[in-house]
């Protein structure tokens, strides 16, 4: 072989290890483009986790997906009540403040490399047999608000010698989705929460039970209602204050939570008013239920600003929708007639002297047309 072939077989053989290396990049980049674009389609915080700490593990071969976020006034974790981070422990945290963050990044950039142990332990302390790691700083107007961590058993995966301007790239979107996330869920939250209680407010309420008899008239199952006005909450304001009243409120939401199942809607009505809409529950296990919660209530031990302790009780009224009532009916009057029953139900309640559960029936809610129809 004359040295001009010689020469010729090696630059093709560089050609063809050039076009391998451009054809894995483009790869690479475009399998972070596809990410990127789902990172930017998420809406909920809860999506938006499951996407980085499962589905990135899977996406990318990954050994291990850390993240730890910056969440001083529990603005993320306040929407994230009922998620559960996937095994192993740690793949979520939230810190208070800054300092696990800074002891990471010493300087806001991203480390990549074999990682010495006490860093190791900081990063993925569940998983000690990470052999290399790319640690990404998410970053918004200059302030550090998590730590991305992404984790290989493969020595080679990451190095500190190399680039890695596609992965900083798409922590910076990962810190805008964050963001993003929890803003838009917050204001959410500000127009259908009452933020005393927790609980839904009377505007979300009164859009929900249009929503919740649909439902049952498309499924055919029945709905119930729960009225529960505290008893003599004007005294309580009056003899402990306001500071203490809100405490009242602020305990009954949270009860209320804890006895109810995640599917039933619960609502502050008013000042000491609570409304509770039980999807697919008749009337007698709404009335076990009303009957547990107002034996709940009146357990309830209270203390004033003097750490003494008082009691409170409430009157519950009750009514029901069945499937049948729910046929060719006008719901938006539905919504009325459950709404008016379920509050004479409390008002009989007080005149019966308080501290107890009273049903009302609801009144037919067949529209005239079709009585007219029957009738012709």
């Amino acid at each position: 072989m004359g040295p001009f072939d010689k020469e010729n077989k090696e630059l093709r053989r560089a050609l063809h290890l050039l076009t391998s290396k451009a054809e894995r990049n483009q790869s690479i980049l475009q399998s972070f483009f596809e990410m990127e674009i789902r990172l930017l389609g998420c809406n909920k915080l809860d999506e938006l986790l499951d996407l980085i700490l499962i589905e990135f593990r899977e996406y990318f071969r990954l050994t291990a997906v850390n993240l730890v976020l910056f969440d001083p006034e529990n603005a993320a974790r306040d929407l994230l009540e009922d998620y559960v981070p996937p095994e192993p422990g740690h793949s979520l945290r939230f810190v208070n403040n800054q300092r696990l963050l800074k002891s990471i990044f010493p300087t806001p950039e991203l480390r990549a490399g074999e990682l010495s142990s006490p860093l190791k332990k900081l990063a993925f302390p569940s998983t000690p047999f990470v052999l290399s790691s790319a640690l990404l700083p998410l970053v918004r107007q200059n302030c550090l608000i998590g730590s991305l961590h992404l984790g290989s058993n493969d020595p080679g995966r990451y190095s500190q010698h190399l680039d890695y301007n596609y992965i900083s790239h798409m922590a910076s979107v990962i810190a805008v989705c964050i963001e993003n996330c929890i803003n838009q869920q917050n204001l959410k939250r500000l127009s259908i929460i009452d933020m005393l209680t927790k609980v839904h407010n009377r505007r979300s309420f009164d859009q929900e039970i249009i929503k919740e008899l649909s439902r049952s008239s498309r499924h055919q199952t029945p709905l119930s209602c729960l009225f529960i006005d505290l008893d003599y909450f004007k005294l309580v304001n009056d003899k402990y204050g306001h500071q203490i009243g809100d405490k009242v409120l602020s305990s009954i939401g949270q009860l209320l939570k804890k006895n109810l199942r995640k599917t039933d809607l619960i609502a502050r009505y008013g000042g000491e008013e609570f409304a509770v809409l039980l999807p697919n529950c008749n009337s007698e296990k709404a009335i076990e239920i009303g009957n547990n919660l107002r034996q709940k209530i009146l357990q309830m031990i209270i203390h004033n600003s003097d750490s003494k302790p008082f009691r409170i009780s409430a009157s519950i009224g009750i009514t029901y929708c069945s499937s049948e009532q729910l046929l060719q009916a006008d719901l938006d009057q539905v919504a009325h007639n459950i709404l008016k029953a379920a509050d004479d139900g409390v008002y009989l309640a007080k005149q019966n002297g308080r501290n107890r559960v009273e049903y009302q029936p609801l009144p037919d809610t067949q529209p005239r047309l079709t009585e007219s129809l029957h009738s012709a």
